[in-house]
This record gives C-alpha cells, sequence and structure tokens, in this order.
C-alpha cells in the first residue's frame, strides 16, 4: 500500500500546486512512483505545471463517472514514474464515498499519492480518506498565512493523522531585519508539527513555464530533505541561514 499525501491550504496563493509538483518531482528522484491528483475543480493547474494541458480529454471527473481510468492518467514529460490525473472540468463530481474507494485502489498501485487539494476549508474529502493518509499545510511567512495555517490545524483538529507545517518562500533575511517572526514563532502560531521549510526559488516559481526542475539548488536539495523525512528517514533541518 502506498503512501498517501494530502497537501492543503486555506488561502490562495501559498504555492501548494508548486509544492505538491516539486514533491512528485522529489520522490521521482527517489526511484518512486508516483500519481498526482489535481483535485481542483474547475481551476486545476497541474497540468500546467508540467506541459500536458494540451494533450488534456478526459480527467478525475470522468473517471467517477465511469470511464476507465487508464484514459485520464497522463504521463509526465522528462519524468517517466511520475503519472498525472487532472482535475474534474465540472464541479459536484466529487464526494467522499467514491473519493476513498477511488484513492484506495489507487495506493495499491503507486508508491506514493499525492493529491491537490483546491484551497478553502470544506475537508469533507479529506476526513473520508484512511486514518494513515498524512495530511501537509503550506503556509508562507507573512502572519495572515500563518494565521490561515492555524485555522486549518483547527479544522483538522479530528483527523487521525495531524497535519504537518511546510513553511514555503522561506527567506531568511526577512527574520534577520525583523520583517517576520522567527521559525519557532510561525510554528507555535501554527500549532502544526514543522515538516520542512523551502526557501524562496526563481526556479520553482518558473516550473509551471519550463516544466522540470534540476537537481541542484536550496529549494530542490529542501524539497528532496523533506520526501525523505515522509518516507521515514531521520533528517535535521539546517540551519536557517543555511536552508
Amino acid at each position: 500500500m502506498g503512501i498517501c499525501l494530502t497537501v492543503v491550504s486555506g488561502k490562495g496563493g501559498t504555492g501548494k500546486s508548486t509544492i505538491s509538483s516539486a514533491l512528485a518531482i522529489s520522490f521521482s528522484k527517489l526511484n518512486k512512483n508516483v500519481l498526482l491528483i489535481d483535485l481542483d475543480e474547475k481551476l486545476g493547474c497541474l497540468d500546467l505545471f508540467f506541459g500536458i494541458d494540451m494533450n488534456i480529454i478526459f480527467d478525475l471527473g470522468d473517471i467517477l463517472s465511469g470511464k476507465e481510468t487508464d484514459d485520464a492518467v497522463y504521463s509526465i514529460p522528462y519524468y517517466d514514474n511520475i503519472k498525472l490525473i487532472p482535475a474534474p472540468k465540472k464541479e459536484g463530481v466529487l464526494n467522499p464515498q467514491n473519493f476513498e474507494d477511488f484513492i484506495s485502489k489507487q495506493r495499491k498501485l503507486f508508491d506514493v499519492v499525492i493529491i491537490d487539494m483546491p484551497a478553502g476549508l470544506d475537508f469533507s474529502l479529506i476526513k473520508a480518506l484512511p486514518d494513515d493518509v498524512q495530511h501537509i499545510t503550506v503556509c508562507n511567512m507573512d502572519p495572515v498565512s500563518v494565521k490561515d495555517a492555524a485555522v486549518v490545524q483547527a479544522e483538522l483538529s479530528s483527523a487521525k493523522s495531524k497535519p504537518r507545517l511546510i513553511i514555503n518562500r522561506f527567506e531568511a533575511y526577512l527574520i534577520k531585519n525583523n520583517t517576520y517572526r522567527n521559525i519557532d514563532d510561525i510554528i507555535d502560531t501554527s500549532g502544526i508539527r514543522l515538516l520542512g521549510i523551502v526557501p524562496f526559488s526563481q526556479e520553482l516559481s518558473l516550473l509551471p513555464i519550463v516544466h522540470k526542475l534540476k537537481n541542484k539548488g536550496s529549494a530542490q536539495k529542501a524539497l528532496s530533505r523533506i520526501a525523505k523525512r515522509i518516507l521515514g528517514e531521520s533528517i535535521n533541518l539546517p540551519n536557517a541561514k543555511k536552508i
């Protein structure tokens, strides 16, 4: 049974879909077969991230309406062991029962299943998933985003698997010059255990344009550490100045 992750944020703009895509790439570089599922009905974007938007014919909505699953599972250029299921083009095709059954089947086929959730606080689908599904909350350093992460934590407080936090677009100088609070304060305010910190990266921001990531760079190293932690390795966080 493969690992299953949901990637969430209450507000849009935190880089949630970027993190979902980049984590898929990190797992693929660790020789894991990855399924990336876009759940943002009518607003899906992961096909753009990987440059296959012009190829899309079928999507998750078609699968849940009875179409053969293989018709809506798309291969990704540059990454042979990543597959993508695009978001439904129509609203209202998802419900907790059909979603849980679908995810259970996919976990038998892939090492890692990553579900890019839509922004917002409707977690009815998440709460229908098995207890061992891991939930990742993505926030930025600014107080609005951190407060938003705290709201997500409260909404998911009843989940058996407590959410973990990724601080995205981290810039150490903003803490050094007292623009934003330090990492410990961000963790305390959000109430979420830290999984990892991803520094600001122009390359990550250009992923929807270039559709791939280089092997080097601080952001890619940070994402690789996060992927390894999810797989069970014990890896310490580097000093904030070296993130």
